[in-house]
């Protein structure tokens, strides 16, 4: 019994030393940034998404912009806002007020640009569904060799039609790009299996 209250006694003891040891009255310090500071690391950033822009293109590869109809007007709204931020950043009588506004005049055009910009690499997809297209269009319909029965065709144009949806989301991860080439794989080999030979 008396080693029971011993180890308890002890386990206490080592709790209280540990809490003690754990606690701190030391102050954090922070220091703030200056205007200096918050200057250079606005002017990195604007510099860096104008050079981003320069760069992008419209394609299916990760960091490509997916819309040929958005990309003129967004690029060049976007990049005006940016460009104007420098002009601001070169005032004399410069204030953080300042800064802080200049943050807040780019947002809207980069939320719409940002938001066409794909996270991921979709061209293992879309090099499937221009291969799909391409035996879709060259197999006709009927019963003779080398043709398909209509009803044989209808789930593979619908999940080439599937793909295609997939392809243009711009949030899909590489993971779901993965599964769409899965599933569009499955539906070629069904189509392909259908072909009458």
């Amino acid at each position: 019994m008396k080693t029971r209250s011993f180890i308890q006694y002890f386990l206490l003891l080592t709790v209280v030393v540990l809490m003690g040891a754990c606690s701190t009255d030391e102050e954090t310090v922070i220091v703030p940034k200056t205007l200096e500071q918050y200057k250079q690391e606005l002017q990195a950033f604007v510099t860096s998404q104008i050079t981003f822009i320069d760069n992008c293109v419209v394609g299916y590869n990760k960091g490509d912009f997916r819309s040929s109809t958005n990309y003129e007007p967004y690029s060049t709204a976007y990049k005006a806002k940016l460009l104007a931020v420098l002009t601001t950043l070169d005032k004399p009588d410069l204030a953080i007020t300042d800064i802080v506004s200049a943050y807040k005049s780019f947002a809207d055009e980069g939320k719409l640009y940002q938001a066409e910009i794909f996270i991921s690499d979709r061209r293992p997809l879309h090099e499937l569904i221009v291969a799909c297209e391409a035996l879709n269009t060259a197999t006709p319909d009927g019963s003779a060799p080398g043709n398909v029965n209509p009803a044989d065709r209808a789930p593979f144009v619908d999940a080439i039609t599937a793909a295609k949806a997939k392809r243009s989301a711009s949030a899909l991860v590489q993971r779901q790009v993965q599964e769409e080439v899965d599933k569009l794989n499955a539906a070629k080999t069904a189509f392909e299996n259908a072909i009458i030979k």
